[in-house]
């Protein structure tokens, strides 16, 4: 990793910068909810700011011709001035009084919007500023940097509310951390990170729907399709589970807010996958990486079930695994969305995922909920959700487009 942070200087730049950026938008995603709920103790606000974080995301494929078309620094520097305009402008009302709920509804979806062009045009990005042999180098730089930081601020920040804090130590923070992004975004490159693929600043409504249509094409004839569907499921099953996690937590853990340490954890295996990723890439074939990241996260999620009643920690070491496991899997399809299509073409791919991983996981929200409410054992809904990416694993290797992936480093266009 130093070895490519010392010969590009180009990525040095764009990996401080991205991890600003990725910072600050989970400290936004992860608080709101906790502002709206906590200010306004009214189910119907925090069902709407819900759906203004999500409903971009489900609309995302929307923003994916234009990302390809215009100059993602440029868009990345506008991106991350708008969201530290609005959160410093969240802090500057709660400042002088209280804010109106429809204000800050209105600020989240705003942020989320532009959420959804800085996600896409940042993966789009990397292949412009990093060779092929070191992209998964560099996924892995830019995920265990983003994790460990946001986990590092968000536990002060959880542990300083805790203590008598209010919401503006939240937004002074949020906004610090924009800020210090899109200074760093000054000193990305213009010129040659600009102008990859067909970059023309301009998104003709006429070509619109045809570029929309060529990134479908694209996913349709290669192994992206099958991969697509398989995270998707991963996706419906995974917010399935998700939404029962504090009620799970409060039958082994003994209180509701135990979700918290949990999701903790969640970032932990995050790193922990960085680090699996690092090891195994040069390694293993694509098609045994993702056939046993999916089996092997599928039975470590049912392991985690029945030895949380018996073993406390050991449990939680399970849970880590399994976070690392789907981090792995998660590293590796990014870097196969940003190797394999043509570069012109990753910001439509990007935000077609996205859109289809925003319905799944709205979908498992809504079949999660019925679950718990509907099954006599919560565990049964993470059982389930482990027997879904067990079998997810058996049939990427019936499809002989996954089975015929070689190593990350031997993928090419043709595939």
């Amino acid at each position: 990793m130093s070895k490519l942070l010392a010969k590009n200087k180009n990525f040095k730049s764009f990996l401080l910068f991205a991890s600003f950026f990725n910072i600050g938008r989970g400290i936004f995603t992860i608080f709101m909810l906790w502002v709206i709920h906590a200010l306004y103790q009214n189910p119907v606000y925090t069902g709407v700011a819900g759906f203004m974080l999500a409903a971009p995301t489900i609309a995302s494929f929307i923003a994916g011709p234009f990302v390809d078309r215009w100059r993602k620094v440029i868009l990345l520097r506008v991106v991350c001035l708008v969201q530290f305009g609005v959160v410093a402008l969240i802090l500057g009302i709660t400042l002088l009084t209280q804010a109106s709920p429809w204000f800050l509804l209105f600020a989240i979806l705003v942020f989320s919007i532009m959420g959804v062009f800085g996600a896409a045009a940042v993966t789009a990005l990397v292949p412009s500023i990093v060779s092929g042999e070191d992209l998964v180098k560099a996924n892995v730089a830019m995920q265990m940097a983003g994790t460990i930081g946001g986990l590092v601020i968000g536990v002060v920040l959880y542990v300083l509310m805790a203590r008598g804090a209010g919401f503006e130590l939240v937004y002074g923070v949020n906004a610090g951390v924009l800020l210090v992004g899109l200074l760093f975004s000054a000193r990305l490159g213009t010129g040659a990170l600009q102008e990859a693929g067909r970059e023309t600043g301009k998104a003709a409504f006429s070509t619109y729907f045809a570029e929309l249509k060529e990134g479908l094409s694209i996913i349709n004839k290669g192994v992206l399709l099958p991969l697509i569907i398989a995270l998707t499921i991963m996706g419906l099953f995974g917010n399935a589970a998700h939404v029962n996690l504090p009620l799970f937590a409060e039958v082994h853990i003994g209180t509701a807010s135990g979700y918290i340490l949990l999701s903790a954890l969640a970032l932990v295996g995050g790193v922990i996958g960085s680090y699996i990723g690092g090891i195994v890439g040069p390694k293993l074939e694509l098609s045994k990486i993702f056939m046993l990241c999916f089996i092997g996260a599928g039975v470590v999620r049912i392991l985690f079930v029945y030895v949380i009643p018996d073993n406390f920690v050991r449990a939680l070491l399970i849970f880590v695994l399994y976070a690392g496991l789907a981090g792995t899997i998660n590293i590796f399809f990014n870097t196969l969305v940003q190797k394999l299509p043509p570069q012109h073409a990753i910001g439509r791919i990007t935000t077609l995922n996205a859109s289809l991983f925003g319905i799944a996981a709205a979908i498992g929200a809504l079949v999660g909920g019925l679950a718990g409410e509907l099954l006599p054992n919560v565990d049964t809904v993470f059982i389930i959700q482990g027997a879904s990416y067990i079998v997810i694993g058996l049939c990427l290797y019936l499809s002989k487009r996954v089975r015929a992936l070689p190593k990350i480093s031997d993928i090419g266009v043709s595939i």
